[in-house]
């Protein structure tokens, strides 16, 4: 009977201290946990924990222009955010253009850079322009640069992701403000027509947030 009680206190003993490390763990768990909910999140965590459907979309706007603008600031295209939701840029803003009159012009219709560098072939020849610009936040009422950004954009060809998503509000307008440092109309030569006018097209690569 003795050897029966010496047994028992054992193992009731066992447990005591199994219950006290099991305590210690949990009390750990708890800690990690707090400090988890607590720490700061990322800026892409922010973004990922805002709900409602993920569909991709481009901001996109039209400016029309002419030689008559060259080396000058122009009117700022605006970018409307939907009252549905967020939108996030993912990618610097992609701007390429198009001559639009004559009708009968050379180039008309056809897809162009907006800058001669680095692209050698469009070092010579016709309807080049080289563009810098500026992009405001409506929502922050702040401008991204304090001065005209040379030409670090997207093209068709190479989107480049942006150092971090930005998030425009809903119902803010973003502007994006080109200025036309250069454009070169002259014709080639021969029985080329050259352009007169052409329009700018500028998109912000990303995608909205629909609450549903």
């Amino acid at each position: 009977m003795a050897n029966v009680e010496v047994v028992v206190r054992q193992l009731l003993q066992r447990q005591k201290v199994q219950q006290q490390q099991m305590a210690q763990i949990a009390a750990r768990y708890n800690e990690l946990v707090s400090a988890l909910q607590n720490q700061p999140q990322s800026i892409t965590q922010q973004i990922d924990s805002i709900p409602g459907r993920r569909i991709f979309y481009t901001l996109c706007a039209v400016l029309p222009f002419n030689d008559d603008v060259a080396g000058t600031r122009a009117t700022a295209m605006r970018f409307e955010i939907s009252q549905d939701g967020p939108f996030i840029a993912t990618h610097y803003p992609m701007a390429i253009w198009r001559p639009t009159e004559p009708e009968n012009a050379t180039n008309f219709g056809a897809w162009r850079p907006v800058s001669t560098w680095p692209l050698p072939t469009q070092e010579l020849g016709t309807d080049l322009i080289d563009i810098s610009y500026e992009v405001t936040d409506g929502g922050s009422q702040r401008e991204f640069q304090n001065a005209p950004v040379a030409p670090i954009l997207s093209r068709p060809d190479n989107a480049i992701p942006l150092p971090v998503p930005t998030l425009f509000a809903p119902n803010s307008v973003v502007r994006f403000t080109p200025t036309f440092e250069r454009i070169v109309f002259n014709p080639g030569g021969g029985e080329e027509v050259a352009t007169t006018a052409g329009v700018l097209w500028v998109g912000f690569p990303g995608y909205k947030i629909v609450n549903l």
